[in-house]
C-alpha cells in the first residue's frame, strides 16, 4: 500500500528515541536493558539528534544505530517506524546485502585452514564446467580483482531477483560475459565473485551455502537473529523504496528479492547485536585464525578512491587510523559497518529504505563518535593527521561502493 509523503513526514517529524541505551558486554542475542544513571549523556544525545535530523531531512522511515568497543555494546538505539506505526527496535533484524561478503570469505579462510582449498587456487579447479579463464583464482575473486562482469547489471537480473534463479544459470551467463579486465590487473567490484566462491564453498563441502554458514559461523558464535532465508516477520523491518518519479516522494514497501538471486554475495539479515558480535569475534581468532584475519584485511594493492579491499572487507584509513568497513544494499535496505581496527571501535547504521542515500548520515555520526568525549582517544585523530587528510578519508568513505 502506498504511503504518501505527508504521512511519513508526520510522524518522523514527532520522532523520539525509541529504546534505551546499552552500556554492557554484547552477546549474540541480548535483551535490552536500561543505561546505568551515572553514564554521561554527551554520546547519547548527540547521536540522537543527528540521527533525528537526519531521519528527518533524508526521508527514511526507521534507523538503528550501535555504537560498540571490543564487542562491548556501548549504545543501540533504534529510531523511527518500521510500518508507520510500529515504532523501530534496536533488536529489529535487517537486510545487510553486501556486507555478507565478509561472511563468505571467512568460510573460505576456514576452509584453507583444514586444506580444502587454497586462495591462490584456480577457479576453475573447483568450477571446470562453465569454462572460467585459469587465470582466474579465487584471491581474485575475494579482492574483486578477477575481472568478472557483475552479474547484478545484467539485463535478466531482475527477474531473477523475483522468480529466483539456479547457480548454474547465473555462472553460466557470467562466463559468458566479456571480462572487464585481464585477471589480477586491477580492481573493479563485482557481486560475480562471492556468488562464485559461494558455489565453490557447496562443491568443497558438499553442502549448502547456508549450512556452512550455521556450521562455521551461526552457531559457534550464537547468531541467533542472524538468517541466510528471510527472517521471521515478527521480529524484522520491512524494507521501504521511493517510487516516485517527481520531486515529491511516494515511500512504499518493497518485495524481497528471492534469496537465490542474492545468495553468497548479498543474501544475510540480522540485527546490530549481531553484527558486532560478529565482527568482534572476527578480529579476535574466534572465527578464523590470526593469520588468516591478516590476510583478509591485507590490501589487494590496488586504491580507488582512497579505498582498497581485503577478503569482504573494504579498506582505507580514517582519521589516521587503520579501518575495516562495508556497506550493503539491497531491495529495501542501506546498510552500514564499520570497525577501527587498532581499538576495536564499532559503527553500525541500519536503515530501511534503498532509495535514499545514508553515508552522509553514517559519517556525520561517526565523526560524532570519534569527537566525544568517551572515545575520541580510541577512534579520534591521530597525532600528526593533517585537516586536509581527514577530509580526504572522509570524501573517500563518502563515496565507496554501495
Amino acid at each position: 500500500m502506498r504511503a504518501s509523503w505527508l504521512r511519513w513526514h508526520l510522524l518522523l517529524s514527532a520522532l523520539l528515541p525509541l529504546t534505551a541505551g546499552f552500556f554492557s558486554g554484547c552477546s549474540g542475542s541480548p535483551a535490552p536493558s536500561p543505561a546505568p544513571s551515572n553514564q554521561q549523556p554527551t554520546l547519547q544525545s548527540t547521536v540522537d539528534s543527528l540521527v533525528n535530523t537526519y531521519v528527518l531531512s533524508a526521508g527514511v522511515p526507521g534507523v538503528t544505530v550501535a555504537i560498540a568497543q571490543n564487542g562491548n555494546m556501548i549504545y543501540a538505539q533504534g529510531y523511527g517506524y518500521d510500518d508507520g506505526k510500529r515504532a523501530t527496535k534496536a533488536t529489529d533484524i535487517f537486510e545487510i546485502g553486501s556486507i555478507t561478503k565478509q561472511f563468505t570469505a571467512a568460510v573460505i579462510m576456514k576452509l584453507q585452514e583444514q586444506g580444502k582449498l587454497h586462495v591462490d587456487d584456480s577457479l576453475s579447479t573447483y568450477l571446470p564446467q562453465y569454462g572460467f579463464p585459469s587465470a582466474i583464482t579465487l584471491r581474485m575473486l575475494l579482492t574483486h580483482t578477477s575481472g568478472l562482469a557483475d552479474y547484478t547489471s545484467f539485463p535478466q537480473f531482475s527477474q531473477w531477483c523475483t522468480n529466483g534463479v539456479s547457480e548454474a544459470t547465473v555462472l553460466t551467463a557470467v562466463s559468458q560475459a566479456p571480462l572487464q579486465f585481464a585477471p589480477g590487473t586491477a580492481y573493479i567490484y563485482s557481486n560475480s565473485n562471492y556468488f562464485a566462491l559461494g558455489a565453490i564453498i557447496e562443491v568443497v563441502t558438499g553442502q549448502s551455502y547456508e549450512s556452512n554458514l550455521d556450521q562455521y559461523i551461526f552457531q559457534p558464535l550464537g547468531l541467533q537473529n542472524t538468517y541466510y532465508e528471510l527472517p521471521p516477520v515478527a521480529l524484522a523491518a520491512t524494507g521501504y523504496t521511493n517510487s516516485s518519479a517527481t520531486l515529491e516522494p511516494v515511500i512504499e514497501p518493497v518485495t524481497p528479492w528471492v534469496r537465490s538471486s542474492a545468495f553468497a554475495a548479498g543474501a544475510l539479515s540480522t540485527n546490530v547485536y549481531d553484527l558486532v558480535t560478529w565482527e568482534n569475534a572476527l578480529m579476535n581468532g574466534q572465527v578464523v585464525s590470526p593469520a588468516s584475519f591478516k590476510e583478509m584485511t591485507t590490501s589487494n594493492g590496488f586504491v580507488s578512491n582512497g579505498q582498497s579491499y581485503g577478503f569482504g572487507l573494504a579498506l582505507q584509513p580514517y582519521n589516521g587510523r587503520p579501518v575495516m568497513f562495508h556497506s550493503g544494499g539491497i531491495a529495501g535496505f542501506l546498510t552500514e559497518e564499520l570497525v577501527f581496527l587498532d581499538s576495536g571501535v564499532t559503527l553500525v547504521e541500519f536503515t530501511n529504505i534503498d532509495s535514499i542515500g545514508v553515508n552522509s548520515g553514517f559519517v556525520d555520526i561517526l565523526n560524532a563518535v570519534c569527537s566525544s568525549a568517551q572515545l575520541s582517544g580510541t577512534c579520534g585523530p591521530t597525532q600528526g593527521t593533517t585537516t586536509q587528510q581527514m577530509a580526504d578519508e572522509k570524501n573517500s568513505l563518502l563515496h565507496a561502493q554501495r
